[in-house]
């Protein structure tokens, strides 16, 4: 079966879902990250932003977060991540690694609506001993979607955002990294924040690709995947120096998928896999008297079957910022 790296999420990111291996396509999105002033899991305690701060941001690596962009704010969101996998193969040691990198743009159109574009590029490798079998990284599928926020934690026990996306074809079907066909997701996330250093984050993606076609066949096959990720957030610290805000988060994160791809191994057929993945990491974030937000952190996927690789490492960064905002 030709796999590729899968993003997300968080990806979440939507997810979506920043660790999962694939094939031939994207599964699920990024994770989305907030700025609207009712996020409780971004406040220092007992303390309230004003109405044009933009929050620490919802920042999760395998899970996604509800809290929509605040209107006329935009944040970029780059993750990239490495994971490998060991295993015997004819008498002789198989090393897998997969690799990817994507952008995620976020738009607040109000308060609650928000845009979301993405763009990745995945790729991996195959060796065999001191062979190479396969090495390949290429543009994969984008994601374009819109998502509301339909409860807040003002009035609502949770936070809850959704919204549909479309996958466009951008990636290649040989390479490994797109479906060559249309596809298309539904996007749930949820939050809860019970006060002092603990809140939490869910998210679901389904996505769905009607009409898949492999090259040389006239036989159209239906795809689906979903994945589903869950962090636990703990607030080490959160403190103000000066007009500036400095704040550190740890993630305890689990994910879930199944993946449905084509597989070449004699004649085209449809097979799943199904990955599982416990991420432990790391961010810190630092705010500007302009409001002018940027943070990086870091996640150790860990494997929990064989279809996932079974250890790698995320690197992300993130900038926001409101547009016409002016300091007090």
């Amino acid at each position: 079966m030709r796999k590729a790296v899968l993003f997300s999420g968080l990806l979440l990111i939507s997810c979506s879902f920043l660790f999962a291996q694939h094939s031939n396509g994207l599964g699920s999105s990024g994770r989305a990250v907030g700025t609207e002033n009712d996020d409780p899991s971004q406040l220092p305690p007992k303390q309230a932003l004003s109405e044009d701060e933009p929050e620490e941001p919802d920042f999760a690596f395998i899970a996604g977060g509800p809290y929509t962009q605040k209107k006329n704010s935009i944040q970029f969101i780059f993750p990239t991540q490495w994971g490998r996998r060991t295993s015997n193969l004819s008498g002789g040691t198989l090393q897998h690694a997969e690799f990817g990198t994507l952008l995620r743009t976020e738009w607040g159109l109000a308060d609650r609506w928000e845009l979301d574009v993405i763009c990745s590029a995945e790729g991996e490798r195959d060796l065999l001993g001191r062979r190479k079998l396969i090495s390949t990284f290429a543009v994969a599928d984008s994601v374009v979607g819109v998502r509301y926020r339909l409860l807040q934690e003002s009035w609502a026990p949770l936070t809850l955002a959704m919204g549909p996306q479309i996958i466009l074809p951008t990636g290649g079907f040989l390479s490994g990294t797109g479906m060559e066909s249309v596809g298309y997701a539904w996007d749930i996330a949820t939050a809860k924040d019970w006060g002092g250093p603990v809140f939490a984050y869910s998210s679901l993606n389904y996505t769905f690709f009607p009409s898949v076609r492999a090259p040389g066949l006239t036989r159209r096959f239906n795809l689906q995947n979903v994945f589903w990720g869950s962090a636990l957030g703990l607030r080490p610290l959160e403190k103000d120096r000066g007009p500036n805000h400095h704040d550190v988060h740890i993630f305890l994160e689990y994910g879930l998928g199944r993946e449905e791809g084509l597989e070449a191994d004699g004649p085209i057929r449809k097979a799943a896999e199904t990955v599982s993945l416990f991420a432990p990491g790391i961010r810190y974030g630092f705010l500007t008297r302009t409001k002018k937000l940027f943070e990086i952190g870091v996640s150790f996927p860990i494997g929990l079957n064989r279809q996932t690789p079974r250890g790698g490492v995320i690197v992300q960064l993130q900038f926001e910022n409101v547009f016409g905002y002016r300091p007090q």
